[in-house]
């Protein structure tokens, strides 16, 4: 059984999963949230209702019941293919700019006139980028909302997917419950009385729409024949620990966040943590019938060392996946603790009226990029653009290295590899070097996928935090004498499009890879 506010149906395919009676799956009240922004043990009836809606995901495949057929885009040298895009799309909060750029190029550029002036030099790669994500069959989704009020209370895979035709999967990563910013049950404390009530208004929520919850989602042109969630190893605690305040380094990083209640925009109180949601797709081209599809978000708020223990806990619960699989998502691979943001979206997600509360706040300044550029260690500055790097202690150092190395190293039981090839000839940038099959790589390390607003021309603060990997028919990661069917081919980071608007439609930059169905002609030499 999964959760869904629709019947389940069993599909033209007839597959056995969906055979199910359809029950009301359970639903937290406002009251609920309030409760559980109180304590981490809860009553047991309320902990039976958040363990099930954090183990249990929402599948809906309406799409294949109504007739919605995939892309299949055609791709020179390669034939037939699924693009695969895999997108951070920072809660929805530009839900009608992500819409467009999936479905209306024109809609998309008039969309962004709308905001400012488009670079006319620009628009060709914006088209051509909306075009790339236009013909995705799989799209691959973090952060996405579900009655929230900072995205107008949108179920944001729902309405998307219903936008593009599409079948999708949606798992719970977090039920939101700071009781200030989230619940509103919290009194706002200002020296300025008419700031504090205007606030508080703009916080409180409506208890009837809100439902607080947050995660990850697959969106699928093909049907969803499964569908689960795997939650990861803790490496921060989003209740006890957010609960507890701001550290003094957390503080000091955040040099803007001493005026008005800037300090509490830090702050993110949650039930639930980091997790992976994994669906098999129905895939008729491919010999096995299927695919396997995983949406996973690794911890920011920890070490290195422990979002590579995630990885590892979610490589050991797909180990005996039996044919092709594609994992993507944001990986967090910062090198460091934390990424932090700027004030206007910091303030955005929160109230939708920010300008007023900007302009009484300190003007921000990248809090973490200044002391970067005075204590950075030369080995930094080269693997902070290439996570996948070699790790050498004291000299280049690169404590994400091992996240990688894990991957690489990993076998399925079939004894299936992940592809970590690079050839010039198979992606579009010519870059023949680890990985750059499937994600693109620039003059220096990857393409990055995020980057602070200020960021001193690209010496620091941009990091590629987004990743595909794809396991297709090989046994070695590197061999070039194995097959090509369905591996990874030119792989975009697709950063013109994102950058359309000012701040971003997200701020991360979508990502996207080509994998055909057959095996591709040898490239031209």
């Amino acid at each position: 059984m999964t959760r869904s506010t629709l019947a389940l149906f069993v599909f033209a395919a007839g597959s056995a999963a969906f055979a199910k009676s359809f029950q009301p799956a359970p639903v937290l009240s406002f009251g609920d949230l309030v409760a559980l922004s109180e304590t981490s043990e809860p009553s047991l009836p309320l902990q039976e209702k958040l363990s099930y809606i954090l183990s249990t995901p929402d599948v809906n495949n309406l799409a294949a019941l109504h007739g919605f057929e995939p892309h299949r885009p055609w791709v020179n040298g390669l034939g037939p293919v699924l693009r695969v895009v895999s997108w951070n799309i920072e809660r929805g909060l530009e839900f009608d700019l992500i819409r467009l750029a999936f479905s209306d190029p024109d809609g998309l550029r008039l969309a962004a006139a709308q905001r400012s002036p488009v670079d006319p030099d620009k628009l060709a790669a914006i088209e051509s980028q909306a075009q790339v994500l236009r013909d995705a069959d799989i799209i691959i989704l973090n952060e996405v909302d579900l009655g929230m009020k900072r995205t107008d209370y949108r179920d944001v895979a729902r309405e998307l997917s219903e936008a593009l035709g599409m079948n999708y999967a949606f798992g719970v990563e977090f039920v939101e419950v700071d009781r200030l910013e989230d619940l509103g049950v919290e009194d706002v404390k200002l020296e300025d009385a008419q700031a504090a009530q205007r606030m508080q208004q703009e916080l409180r929520p409506d208890p009837a729409l809100y439902r607080g919850l947050h995660g990850n989602a697959i969106l699928s042109r093909y049907p969803i024949e499964r569908a689960r969630i795997v939650r990861l190893p803790v490496c921060h605690d989003w209740f006890n620990a957010e609960r507890a305040g701001i550290s003094m380094l957390e503080k000091g990083k955040r040099l803007a966040a001493d005026k008005i209640f800037l300090e509490r925009m830090a702050r993110e109180v949650r039930q639930g943590g980091r997790m992976a949601l994994i669906a098999d797709v129905k895939i008729p081209d491919l010999s096995a019938g299927a695919a396997t599809v995983v949406s996973v978000h690794l911890e920011n708020k920890c070490k290195p060392a422990c979002r590579a223990r995630q990885m590892d806990a979610l490589l050991s619960r797909i180990q005996d996946v039996d044919h092709p699989l594609i994992l993507g998502g944001d990986l967090n691979t910062t090198g460091a603790d934390g990424t932090p943001t700027s004030i206007r979206r910091e303030l955005t997600e929160r109230v939708k009226n920010y300008e007023f509360w900007v302009t009484q706040a300190l003007k921000w300044a990248s809090p973490a990029a200044l002391p970067l550029l005075a204590l950075t260690p030369a080995g930094y500055l080269k693997n902070y653009r290439d996570p996948t790097s070699v790790h050498i202690p004291v000299i280049g150092s690169n404590r994400e290295a091992r996240l990688f190395r894990h991957l690489e190293k990993f076998r399925f039981d079939n004894r299936r590899a992940f592809d970590f090839r690079g050839d010039t000839a198979r992606n579009l940038h010519g870059k023949g070097k680890t990985l750059a099959n499937s994600n693109q790589r620039g003059t220096k390390g990857f393409v990055p996928t995020y980057g602070f607003k200020r960021d001193f021309g690209g010496l620091v603060g941009r990091f590629r935090l987004d990743w595909i990997f794809v396991s297709p028919f090989i046994n070695m990661p590197r061999d070039e004498s194995l097959s090509y069917r369905f591996a990874p081919h030119y792989p975009r980071t697709l950063r013109e499009l994102n950058n359309a608007v000012p701040d971003g439609i997200s701020d991360h930059a979508p990502i996207s890879v080509d994998l055909p169905f057959a095996e591709p002609a040898p490239p031209a030499q």
